[in-house]
């Protein structure tokens, strides 16, 4: 009985082990196609950065109104400074989705007009098992008031 205890028990940690691999291997996928598609806004490839959306999001959302709404927004900000990963994580569920395998990024980003942004990711893994962008959206604080906004998909 108790042999048949420990060899359950290291099924069971085997299993754990390889989901947290399988899981940490998710997210620097993720990061991966997240960085790129950051790069693409900052530098202006607009067009870029939308082939990487869903196409859930594609099809709420054309390319040239999205690419205005995009360019705006990143005026807005102005000169891109820098960004740091402040929070990546796994989820294989998420209300109004169902089951996938979902990443979660938080930056932190510096901008010339914006000192203090926060600008979160979600990704979602697609039927081809390409990573693919589900949601942006930022929040930053400004001097004069508290600005919380999103782009809408």
């Amino acid at each position: 009985m108790i042999k048949k205890i420990l060899v359950f028990s290291l099924l069971l940690l085997n299993i754990s082990v390889y989901s947290q691999i399988f899981k940490d291997q998710y997210i620097k996928q993720a990061t991966k196609t997240g960085e790129i598609w950051m790069q693409n806004i900052t530098s202006e490839k607009y067009d870029l950065a939308y082939t990487l959306y869903s196409e859930k999001v594609k099809e709420n959302s054309d390319s040239i109104h999205w690419s205005k709404a995009i360019s705006q927004l990143m005026n807005e900000f102005g000169k891109f400074k820098n960004r740091e990963i402040i929070e990546s994580r796994f989820e294989s569920n998420i209300e109004n989705l169902g089951d996938g395998f979902y990443v979660f990024i938080e930056y932190k980003s510096i901008y010339q007009n914006i000192q203090e942004c926060s600008e979160y990711l979600i990704l979602g893994q697609d039927d081809n098992l390409k990573w693919k962008i589900l949601r942006y959206d930022f929040s930053y604080l400004n001097e004069d008031q508290d600005l919380d906004k999103e782009l809408s998909n």
